[in-house]
């Protein structure tokens, strides 16, 4: 057994040229995306789908980029991140969007201090047009951090830069492809709104339905264009 078939739970060849990665999962992307069965390793989940392989990355910065450079070694061409993201206030729970860009703000450390140079890191131009033609979906500007707990003091400062959501996995999701040579871009629902909204109160009914329904919309807009975009 190869080292990627211990991490990953498949070996490298049944890697597809599209793979799908998701931080986290649940019984609505599993349904939405097709997946039957998630095969287990030691850092990642996997999953065949028809017209792409699903890495289940589990969240985080460093989990999400290590996962696209394994990639790397493998037949995979173009990657698509597939998740949740919160709000700076502007957007509602439900909404599906396309961040055309996302910052760095992925240190802990930089972030308790305010470090201001955050660098930007953004999706592959083709994808992300193909993408977003004809499924009338919202392009935003994404700021990845690295402290649920700042974001709630941060609010105001993400505005001010005309961050529009936030996340924790996309700059380096990224940056990690651009560094592989691989394409990538990231479809997210919006599961919070800052100082709304917070990601740790409980959604009411008709909150859950919508983000439920978004995850399915989200997922059908990946199933439907996968097969027609480049490098399939």
């Amino acid at each position: 057994m190869t080292k990627f078939e211990k991490l990953f739970g498949m070996a490298t060849k049944d890697v597809k040229e599209n793979c799908v990665l998701a931080p986290m999962i649940n019984k609505e992307i599993i349904a939405g995306l097709g997946i039957k069965k998630i095969t287990r390793g030691r850092l990642y989940g996997s999953a065949d789908m028809k017209a792409a392989t699903f890495i289940h990355t589990g969240m985080s910065a460093a989990l999400v980029g290590d996962a696209v450079l394994y990639l790397k070694e493998t037949a995979c061409k173009n990657l698509y991140l597939f998740g949740s993201c919160g709000s700076t206030g502007a957007l509602d729970v439900g909404m599906i969007v396309a961040p055309s860009v996302s910052y760095a703000d992925e240190s802990f450390s930089a972030a308790l201090y305010k470090k201001n140079e955050i660098p930007a890191f953004y999706p592959d131009k083709v994808l992300f047009e193909k993408l977003i033609q004809g499924n009338g979906l919202r392009k935003v500007v994404c700021q990845t951090i690295a402290s649920l707990k700042l974001e709630e003091d941060r609010a105001e400062l993400f505005r001010s830069r005309g961050v529009d959501v936030v996340d924790m996995e996309c700059s380096a999701f990224f940056s990690a492809a651009a560094y592989s040579g691989l394409r990538a871009l990231a479809l997210f629902y919006v599961s919070d709104v800052i100082s709304k909204k917070l990601f740790y109160e409980p959604l009411l009914l008709k909150e859950r339905k919508v983000v439920e329904g978004s995850i399915k919309t989200g997922a059908g807009i990946l199933c439907r264009n996968l097969s027609s975009l480049p490098g399939f």
